[in-house]
């Protein structure tokens, strides 16, 4: 039971950090013009985003306990 709900963190934290850095490399090199974001309120973000992700997969496993 813990084994697979570890390969399942780990491959949504893989997924999650995969796509913010190729949505971050995409975004910051298009050349259009406009206001940019900075990087460091969307590496708080993703933070964040992980935060509740792990919050929801140890709410997951203690709810089958």
């Amino acid at each position: 039971m813990f084994a697979n709900l570890k390969y399942v963190s780990l491959g949504i934290l893989v997924f999650q950090t995969t796509s913010l850095v190729l949505t971050m490399r995409y975004s910051r090199t298009l050349k259009e013009e406009g206001p940019r974001y900075l990087s460091s309120t969307a590496v708080v973000v993703a933070e964040l985003l992980k935060i509740m992700a792990c919050i929801l997969l140890v709410y997951k496993d203690s709810s089958r306990m």
